[in-house]
């Protein structure tokens, strides 16, 4: 996935203002929410083109489709404004996808492209990307994560993106599946064929290989040929079993890794490259899809939403930006409970409880259903309880007669403390009081179900099975979140279940894509799995840094 590209050390040093004449809309499908300043048709007709896609992921690969959040996707006019938004100016990003906060993910592409776009650059090679293949691609992420809740290897999370990638809509109605990924010719031309053994380990992945091109053409190639897919299928199953990805490959593929990798190169030298055309697969008509303008309100700080949703509020200095920007929105719209909600969670993410409450509060006196404001309050509320109560909750250190929650928890927060006080009971009460009304108002919605559980754990309370269902239930509905998948394994690895825990984080330290939460499951992922063989061993392992990863991945090349 793109996420790779949002890195805060590069932030942009300024905001880039909405002009005052956009008109921003909105395009609202079963699945998918557009938001745009582009012509309203066209806003329309990508909807119902990612309402098909959707469709052929889910139809051909006979997918039994979970519940989820729908995809907000920003759509903007060019590439340039995207790297306007992420790095102020300069770069090549044609697009990315990010879930880094827990109201869903989202997908920024553009209406144009520029001459020249990079995407999981290799080699240090720039590629002319269309950005609809990074759309799609990014799309193919999302819907692998969102219904597939086993672990993949990283080879094919990324060939199974980059093979739907390339799905063309013809004007006749047809959908062209398999076409070739023309811009990764330069890629095995400079770099050649990755090693086969060392694309099918689930260790992270070395710079300057083909990786990705290497893990499309596998893909293809075993999409296409009747016998090789048997035999993909065969050793996607071990895999899911718990089968090293390469003693599966060397088990079910035909002459073991050797005779793929010989079959793969005769596959590449040539150069004939089948696909297949589905003939007027599910036109889909645009009655459904729902138009309309976005409040003036929400429209001013439209630049300061894709940024908050893309994560740079989790960036200190650049979070102060948008404090001040949203807060200045919010001064010249006093009557938006929207704009004081955004600034309410901006304040809460900046460890100003007490403002964020304020805030939050002033929202809901506009308007006393509104839900991040109830959400954004409650949150606080119990971090300023927990302050009150002794436990110092931006240190991660509780009160000394107190617990810390023992193992690794979602972003490290979830501090126990148990010696309620006069000031903080009716802290607590309100807090959850919200939780439950945000619940109520919308039982879909996976932030309350969470938060939930999360009160519990910061009270040190017995855990009830309501609040550990509703956790599984958030986790299902936005497994892309990743605190959530953290706080749902560590769950069940506390009840015992440590096989569950281990399958639970294993997509996370499988990621393809080096993170600190990669980083973090792969060293919990050995925990469940040695706590799985003993329950009684001790089962410590050290989180890598990043500069020992990348030691690793360099090592491999």
């Amino acid at each position: 996935m793109l996420k790779k590209f949002l890195v805060m050390g590069t932030a942009i040093s300024m905001l880039v203002s909405t002009p005052a004449f956009a008109e921003w809309r909105v395009a609202e499908s079963e699945n998918f929410q557009i938001i745009s300043e582009e012509k309203p048709e066209e806003m329309v007709r990508l909807a119902a083109k990612l309402e098909r896609f959707k469709m052929v992921l889910a139809g051909l690969g006979g997918v039994k489709e979970r519940p989820g959040k729908k995809l907000k996707v920003y759509w903007v006019n060019n590439a340039y404004k995207i790297q306007q938004l992420i790095k102020g100016g300069g770069g090549y990003v044609q697009g990315y996808y990010v879930a880094a906060t827990p109201y869903g993910p989202i997908a920024v592409t553009p209406g144009k492209k520029i001459e020249s776009g990079r995407r999981h650059i290799s080699g240090g090679s720039q590629e002319q990307i269309d950005p609809e293949i990074v759309l799609l691609h990014e799309y193919g992420h999302h819907f692998m994560l969102q219904n597939f809740p086993v672990a993949y290897p990283q080879w094919f999370v990324e060939g199974y993106a980059e093979y739907h990638g390339y799905t063309k809509f013809e004007d006749n109605g047809d959908i062209i599946l398999g076409d070739y990924a023309t811009v990764r010719r330069d890629e095995f031309r400079y770099l050649g064929l990755m090693n086969i053994r060392k694309l099918l380990d689930n260790s992270p992945k070395p710079p300057n290989t083909s990786f990705y091109g290497t893990s499309w053409l596998l893909t293809h190639y075993l999409q296409f040929d009747a016998d090789r897919r048997k035999q993909r299928d065969a050793y996607l199953t071990d895999v899911q079993a718990g089968m090293e990805s390469v003693e599966a490959a060397e088990k079910n593929f035909v002459g073991g890794i050797k005779g793929l990798e010989k079959d793969l190169k005769k596959y590449l030298s040539g150069h004939n490259f089948p696909f297949q055309t589905i003939r007027n697969f599910a036109k889909i008509g645009t009655d459904g899809i729902k138009l309309s303008s976005l409040p003036a309100d929400r429209a001013s700080a439209m630049t300061e939403e894709i940024r908050y949703y893309t994560g740079f509020a989790s960036d200190k200095d650049e979070r102060r930006k948008l404090i001040v920007s949203v807060a200045s929105a919010a001064k010249a719209n006093p009557n938006s409970a929207h704009l004081k909600a955004f600034l309410a969670d901006l304040q809460y993410l900046n460890d100003e409880d007490d403002l964020a409450i304020a805030t939050a509060s002033e929202a809901l006196a506009l308007q006393p259903d509104h839900q991040r404001a109830r959400l954004v309050k409650a949150v606080a509320l119990m971090e300023k309880a927990q302050t009150v109560e002794g436990g110092n909750t931006k240190n991660k250190e509780p009160k000394p007669t107190d617990k810390k929650q023992e193992g690794e928890v979602p972003d490290d927060t979830i501090i126990l403390t148990s010696t309620r006080t006069k000031e903080s009971i009716p802290m607590w009460a309100e807090a959850r009081k919200l939780i439950v009304a945000s619940n109520r108002s919308d039982p879909e919605d996976p932030y309350p179900l969470y938060l939930f559980y999360e009160y519990m754990k910061r009270r040190g309370e017995e855990m009830p099975q309501s609040a550990t269902d509703g956790l599984a239930k958030a986790h299902m509905l936005i497994p892309q979140y990743s605190p959530m998948r953290f706080a749902l394994a560590q769950e069940y690895s506390d009840q015992g279940d440590h096989v569950s825990a281990a399958n639970v984080i294993k997509p996370e330290a499988f990621s393809p894509h080096g993170s600190p939460d990669r980083r973090k499951a792969r060293a919990v992922l050995k925990r469940y799995e040695c706590l799985a063989a003993d329950p009684k061993a001790e089962c410590v392992f050290k989180e890598q840094t990043e500069e020992e990863e990348k030691k690793e991945e360099e090592a491999k090349t």
